[in-house]
């Protein structure tokens, strides 16, 4: 069954509060990421309300991955480890950029480096350190056109 997408809904909480902790585990191990899923829900029921735009993908009619932000800035895209490497991430960065307007933001912890090397792909490009960013360096990607 392919890939669908659809518009992200308040009562999609659980389930990316569920793929952003599995995807976490792997992405952050460099920082021992290990929140609970319980936190992310709540961290992410507090999110929420902050999104002016979100997308869900669907695998097999699951939750696989998804996107987020506000206005130019995308907030979060996360794809959960048993759905990645199949072009979920790229697919969801794509919708991000055909908004209007365009995702042009982002912030990447700098040891991430696959999620760095998806960013740069698609014309973002490292714009500095994240003001107060915690004990590992996280980026501000600004996407540069040609």
């Amino acid at each position: 069954m392919p890939t669908t997408y659809r518009p992200l809904v308040a009562s999609d909480v659980e389930a990316i509060a569920t793929i952003h902790r599995e995807a976490c585990l792997t992405a952050y191990a460099f920082m021992g990421w290990n929140y609970s899923w319980r936190e992310c829900r709540d961290w992410y029921e507090g999110k929420l309300p902050d999104w002016d735009w979100g997308l869900v993908a669907l695998a097999d009619g699951e939750a696989a991955g998804f996107a987020a932000g506000m206005g130019t800035h995308l907030d979060q895209l996360f794809v959960h480890p048993l759905h990645q490497r199949k072009g979920i991430g790229s697919s969801l960065l794509r919708a991000a950029l055909a908004r209007t307007p365009p995702a042009e933001t982002l912030h990447v912890y700098a040891e991430n480096a696959i999620a760095r090397r998806l960013y740069e792909r698609f014309g973002f490009q490292e714009a500095g350190p994240v003001p107060d960013g915690g004990p590992h360096l996280e980026l501000l990607y600004r996407r540069h056109l040609a």
